[in-house]
C-alpha cells in the first residue's frame, strides 16, 4: 500500500503486474487492499498482471483514502488522478474508468490528452445529461430515472446491513452464493459509512463530461453488459455516439462487475488485447500442489441454535479467519464450497499447518470443522479453479474426516515423514469415485 498526497488528501494506490501500464479508476466504492481477500477478485487481478502493470486507487471519500467534508469539485477529482500518476513515476498510460470512475476517466483524457494513450470504459455511466436521456421512457416520463434515484437511495439504507441488496442488483450471477454475499457485507463496512457513500453520490451530481466528450482523442474501447441493471446498455451507446472514433462493445452479462462475470477471462482478454496490441495465449499449468478441503460441521443446528444473525456473523468470522491464516502460510483460497472452503499450497507442510491453526482459531469462537489433505498434481485453470484426480482425492479425504478432525491421505503422510507433525493411522478407506482403498491418516492433537 502506498499514499499519494493531493493537495493535502491521502490517496491509497497499489501497483502491480508486469507489462504495458494501465491506471483503473475505480468504481463509487473501492478498497484496493480488501480486493486481494476474496477468490473471484483475486483471480481477476492476478490474470491482469500476468500482462499489464496496473495501478489502482481509492477515490477521495472512500476505501484507504481520506474522506471529505464537502464535495470535491471537477479539478479536485482530476487533481487525485494526476497525484497518483505522479507517485507511480507514469508519464502515460492507458485510462480504464469502472462505473462511476468512468465519468472520472472521460474527465482526465479530455483535460490531460497527452498523458492518455488510450481509453477503455467498463460499465461506465455518462453525465447528468447522458443519465438523464438513458433514464427517460419512450413517452418522455422520468419514471425509470426515479426509480434507478430510489435504488440507489436503498443502496445506502441497506449498506453494510444487508449485502443481499447489493449482490441482487449489481451482481446476480452470485445471488445465491451465500459466502460472496457475506464478504459482500465485509467489503462495504470496511470500505465506506453509509454517510461515505451518500457522499459519494451527492458528490458526482457535480461531475458533467458532456461537454468534454468531443474533446476525447485517445483511442477509446467501451465495453457494457447488455443486462447491466445498474447503468443500462444504452449509456454506452450514448458515449460511443460523442466519442469520436469510439468502438462499443456489448457484452452478454447482468453483472456490473467484470470480475464476477462467468466469462471474465474473455473480458479480461479483449481488455489485454487492446493495451498490449494481442490476446492472452492460454495454456494448461499442471503443478503439484496440496489440496485442502474444509467444511463446517452442524452448520444447519448452530444456525437454529443461535438465529440467523448471530450465525451470519460467525460465518464472516469464519472466512475472516480463513484468509488470514491461508495468507500466514502462503497459501491461496480457491473458492468458498458452500459450509467450508477449497485452498491449495506449494507444500504439505504449508498446508498441515494451515489447518491446523484454522481448526484452533475456530474452535476459540464455537466452530468446528472438518478437513481433509491430499497432494498431487493438479490443473490450475486460468479462471483461478483447480481440477484433477487430486482435487477429487482431497475431497473424498474430507468426507471420511471425523468431526472436528483433520485426516491427510498417505501420500501426506509420506511426504512428511521426519517432520513435527504426528499422524495416528486410519486404517483404509474406500473413497468415492476413487478405484482403489487409500490409507489415511489422522493429525494428532
Amino acid at each position: 500500500m502506498r499514499f499519494a498526497d493531493a493537495c493535502g488528501v491521502s490517496i491509497a494506490w497499489q501497483q502491480f503486474g508486469h507489462g504495458p501500464d494501465v491506471l483503473v479508476i475505480p468504481p463509487l466504492v473501492s478498497n484496493v487492499e480488501l480486493v486481494w481477500e476474496h477468490a473471484y477478485y483475486r483471480r481477476f487481478l492476478e490474470y491482469l498482471g500476468r500482462y499489464l502493470r496496473v495501478t489502482v486507487f481509492d477515490k477521495r471519500g472512500v476505501g484507504l483514502s481520506d474522506r471529505f467534508a464537502e464535495a470535491p469539485t471537477l479539478e479536485q477529482r482530476t487533481e487525485d488522478i494526476v497525484a497518483v500518476l505522479n507517485a507511480a513515476g507514469l508519464e502515460t498510460v492507458v485510462l480504464e474508468g469502472v462505473s462511476e470512475g468512468g465519468l472520472m476517466a472521460q474527465l482526465f483524457a479530455a483535460r490531460h490528452p497527452e498523458r492518455v494513450e488510450g481509453l477503455v470504459l467498463f460499465n461506465s455511466t455518462p453525465g447528468t445529461a447522458g443519465f438523464i436521456q438513458v433514464h427517460t421512457a419512450p413517452d418522455g416520463s422520468l419514471a425509470p430515472l426515479e426509480e434507478k434515484l430510489a435504488l440507489f437511495g436503498h443502496l445506502v439504507e441497506t449498506w453494510g446491513r444487508d449485502p443481499q441488496f447489493m449482490v441482487d442488483w449489481f451482481n446476480p450471477c452470485y445471488s445465491d452464493d451465500a459466502a460472496f454475499v457475506r464478504w459482500i457485507g465485509r467489503f462495504q463496512r470496511q470500505s465506506a459509512t453509509a454517510a461515505d457513500l451518500q457522499h459519494q453520490l451527492q458528490s458526482f451530481q457535480f461531475v458533467d463530461a458532456d461537454d468534454y466528450l468531443g474533446d476525447i482523442t485517445a483511442p477509446t474501447l467501451i465495453m457494457h453488459g447488455t443486462g447491466d441493471r445498474v447503468i443500462p446498455v444504452a449509456a454506452a451507446r450514448y458515449l460511443g455516439d460523442r466519442i469520436a472514433g469510439s468502438t462499443v462493445e456489448e457484452w452478454p452479462t447482468d453483472d456490473h462487475f467484470a470480475f464476477t462475470h462467468p466469462g471474465w477471462q474473455d473480458l479480461c482478454d479483449r481488455f489485454i488485447e487492446f493495451v498490449a496490441g494481442s490476446r492472452p495465449t492460454r495454456q494448461a499449468d499442471r503443478r503439484v500442489q496440496t489440496v485442502v478441503f474444509t467444511d463446517i460441521v452442524g452448520s444447519t443446528p448452530g444456525t437454529a441454535a443461535v438465529g440467523d444473525e448471530a450465525w451470519h456473523r460467525l460465518l464472516d468470522d469464519h472466512d475472516r479467519i480463513a484468509w488470514e491464516t491461508a495468507g500466514r502460510h502462503s497459501g491461496t483460497i480457491v473458492k468458498s464450497t458452500g459450509d467450508g472452503l477449497l485452498a491449495r499450497f506449494d507444500a504439505p507442510s504449508s498446508a498441515v499447518a494451515f489447518a491446523s491453526e484454522f481448526r484452533q482459531a475456530l474452535d476459540a469462537i464455537g466452530l468446528q470443522i472438518r478437513c481433509g489433505l491430499h497432494t498431487g498434481e493438479i490443473e490450475l485453470r486460468d479462471n483461478g479453479d483447480i481440477t484433477g484426480v487430486a482435487v477429487n482425492l482431497a475431497a473424498r479425504v474430507e468426507q471420511a474426516c471425523d468431526d472436528g478432525g483433520i485426516f491427510v491421505s498417505s501420500t501426506v503422510c509420506d511426504l512428511m515423514l521426519g517432520g513435527d507433525a504426528r499422524f495416528d493411522d486410519r486404517g483404509d478407506h474406500q473413497l468415492k469415485g476413487i478405484d482403489r482403498p487409500w490409507r489415511l491418516f489422522s493429525l494428532a492433537n
